[in-house]
């Protein structure tokens, strides 16, 4: 019979770009130890389709390297770092930081806002938790599922964890509707692009990739790539780019599906959500959730 989802991949007219949200340089952040121009200079070599900053309380001036790499595409931004974690980025970003944090997303508007790293400690310790997030009033538009700087050998040494798939999935199923978003978080060379997004724009200016990532229409990765995705009446048919072990999920985190390959099947039976994950050599890739409608 078939069940209807709502798809934020939709027709999925555009194009592919790939790029993080969150990162830093020497300037503006204690923590790092690469300065901008390298940082971009990396990001360029990388053929990135768009540049991120997101410094400490703080919005990094990009005009030098506007002017000097004229066909990047730059977003402005910065990690609100008072408190717990969140970064804003857009085309062009405000010093919210120099609000409090519920003023600052509720001013957000048409900024692109991402919790960071909201379980990083491996012993599983709260960091965000459900009701900190209600509590804020403007619900940010995702979480970070995977933080690329907490994934390097030396943060996991010292207590850090980077995949946080299972407090996503309690925030979903609570129907507190978020996306998912992996950023490489980078401070030093060993974090350089090791977590990104795939982000399907209209074009490549600021305003089409904040606009894609506000609604969805992208996916988190450390590697692992989509090569297509179909869904039609809950019958979702997803196929990615190398051999790996993939799960199709639902609500409180249960398995709903899970094979090994390159082309994973799944009818929808009327959960409330349904969303893809896989893990391979390559890397691991993290697909949105797709949700029932409310008639069904």
């Amino acid at each position: 019979m078939g069940v209807d989802l709502i798809n934020p991949y939709g027709d999925q007219q555009g194009r592919w770009i790939r790029g993080s949200f969150h990162g830093h340089c020497t300037e503006n952040s204690a923590c790092s130890s690469v300065p901008l121009s390298e940082s971009v200079r990396r990001y360029c070599d990388l053929g990135v389709g768009f540049v991120t900053l997101t410094d400490h309380d703080v919005v990094t001036d990009l005009a030098e390297m506007r002017g000097r790499y004229p066909d990047q595409t730059f977003l402005e931004g910065f990690e609100y770092s008072s408190r717990e974690n969140v970064v804003f980025v857009g085309e062009r970003v405000g010093p919210l930081f120099e609000l409090s944090l519920e003023e600052a997303l509720t001013q957000a508007g048409e900024l692109l806002t991402v919790v960071c790293h909201p379980r990083p400690h491996a012993s599983g310790r709260d960091y965000w938790t459900l009701a900190m997030l209600e509590d804020l009033g403007t619900r940010p538009d995702g979480i970070e599922v995977y933080n690329g700087h907490y994934g390097i050998e030396n943060a996991i040494t010292n207590g850090r964890w980077p995949l946080y798939t299972k407090f996503w999935d309690e925030l979903l199923t609570a129907n507190y509707r978020v996306w998912g978003y992996a950023n490489d978080d980078f401070h030093d060379p060993d974090d350089f692009g090791n977590a990104f997004n795939m982000v399907l724009v209209e074009d490549e200016s600021p305003q089409a990739i904040v606009r894609a990532a506000k609604a969805g229409r992208c996916y988190a990765s450390t590697g692992l790539l989509l090569e297509t995705l179909e869904e039609e009446r809950g019958d979702i048919v997803v196929e990615v780019d190398a051999v790996c072990a993939g799960a199709f999920i639902g609500p409180g985190g249960r398995k709903l599906a899970k094979g090994a390959g390159t082309r994973f099947e799944y009818s929808a039976a009327g959960e409330e959500y349904v969303r893809f994950e896989a893990k391979g050599e390559t890397g691991r890739i993290f697909l949105q959730p797709m949700w029932r409608t409310p008639n069904d």
